[in-house]
């Protein structure tokens, strides 16, 4: 073979070789930019609502606690029926009622958040089936509370009310405490009211179960999911 033969198979062979590797470096990118917004659009989802699981774990246990041990849960003993939230002052909200109202707040926020998980699935990315398990799991936790007379209509209202739009946020406590404040709105909530006052009396112990059984149960998956640590060890850890 000529010197220039040698020459022209040599400049071809180095730029199918150049060509390959920018193919195949592209191709890696593409792979790594979809994988990263997969993983971003996941977390997204996946990390408020194990944090609101967490929450609300944690606060219903505070009742089952109490009512383990003296029979009632005293901090949240304020009112005696929704309709006594009607013209309570902000300083009610954050001092007597604080216990109640914001146990109320905390299972709302929980409500929207799978709400809105539930809603999108299906543009969620999980590995195997854990898309369907997510999904039995959220409903699991929906029958659950349902069981506690907060109907799963109810439930998704109550999420709706609590997510802002356009804003992308959860009203604050002080926020929800406003929406409280108008018995037009209110009443959407009552029956979450009247659960946590039948809690705090000590009733429907083992309907509280059921809903603390259900959410462990998506607290683990989520831990799981998310490759976390134990959180609901580490909420209560945070309170010693």
């Amino acid at each position: 073979m000529d010197t220039l033969s040698v020459t022209l198979v040599s400049a071809l062979t180095s730029g199918a070789i150049s060509m390959g590797l920018v193919w195949l470096t592209g191709h890696q990118q593409r792979r790594d930019s979809k994988r990263t917004q997969r993983e971003t659009q996941n977390l997204s989802y996946l990390n408020p609502l194990r944090w609101h699981t967490a929450e609300a774990h944690h606060r219903l246990s505070l009742y089952a606690t109490a009512v383990d041990r003296q029979g009632f849960y005293r901090p949240a003993q304020v009112l005696n029926e929704p309709q006594e939230v009607d013209g309570k002052s902000p300083a009610w909200f954050a001092g007597t009622g604080v216990a109640l109202v914001s146990s109320i707040w905390i299972t709302s926020c929980l409500f929207a958040q799978m709400t809105r998980t539930r809603h999108d699935i299906p543009f969620l990315r999980l590995p195997g089936k854990d898309d369907t398990r997510l999904a039995a799991l959220i409903l699991k936790v929906h029958v659950a509370f349902a069981a506690c007379d907060v109907y799963y209509a109810t439930q998704s209202s109550i999420g709706v009310d609590v997510f802002l739009e356009p804003e992308g946020r959860l009203r604050s406590y002080r926020e929800f405490c406003d929406l409280l404040s108008q018995p037009d709105r209110r009443v959407w909530a009552d029956p979450l009211i009247w659960f946590h006052l039948a809690i705090a009396n000590g009733e429907r112990r083992p309907d509280l179960q059921r809903a603390l059984d259900a959410l462990q149960e998506l607290s683990g998956f989520l831990d799981d999911s998310l490759a976390g640590g134990a959180s609901l060890q580490a909420r209560w850890d945070a309170e010693r």
